[in-house]
């Protein structure tokens, strides 16, 4: 090949290379599109079918969005003792998969992956969980996931709350244990305990 030949052979493959590159940035842009929107469509949906329920399911007593941390409060605890960002908390939990909009069964054997509640990891088949525990640590200084992290500081002494976030405030496209990737995440809190810092 002569060196014009050669150089416009390294123009049409470099053009090539960009033209791919963004086809491929394109469609992986699409399908983080498509799974926000999926995600957003079940945080909705669960959160609307929570507010409106008229069957007693759930009992929302209060709710609160927080940068896309959604706290629907079962009940209030000690609003004069509200959890602050470095606040040590002791409370009790159950993580779930949020996989559906049914609030009649919205966590279940099926989707449980965490908790400290010994008849819950029981019934849900998680037998390295049995025996951990109240769980004690530090609210909105990064010690937990994101969502949860942000759900903590929203929450009073002794509230009983059901906690929702989509995966990019969890473990994103990633799989973790029993959570599969693009997974929007419901925990239910009981804070037992606040020590203020």
């Amino acid at each position: 090949m002569k060196n014009g030949q050669m150089k416009k052979y390294y123009v049409k493959t470099k053009n090539m290379l960009v033209f791919i590159a963004s086809v491929l940035m394109f469609a992986a842009c699409s399908n983080e599109e498509t799974v926000v929107n999926t995600e957003d469509r079940l945080l909705s949906t669960f959160y609307s079918n929570a507010i409106s329920d008229t069957t007693g399911q759930i009992n929302v007593v209060d709710s609160a969005i927080v940068n896309g941390v959604i706290k629907l409060s079962l009940n209030t605890g000690n609003s004069n003792n509200k959890i602050e960002q470095g606040d040590s908390v002791n409370f009790y939990y159950i993580g779930a998969v949020l996989n559906s909009t049914d609030i009649s069964n919205f966590i279940n054997t099926t989707n449980v992956f965490t908790t400290n509640i010994d008849s819950i990891a029981v019934k849900c088949g998680l037998a390295g969980m049995i025996g951990k525990g109240v769980e004690k640590g530090i609210a909105g200084k990064n010690h937990y996931i994101k969502g949860l992290d942000t759900g903590l500081t929203m929450m009073n002494e002794y509230e009983n709350a059901l906690i929702l976030f989509p995966s990019q405030l969890a473990y994103g496209g990633n799989p973790v244990g029993a959570v599969p990737a693009n997974s929007p995440l419901i925990f239910q809190i009981i804070i037992t305990k606040i020590k203020k810092n």
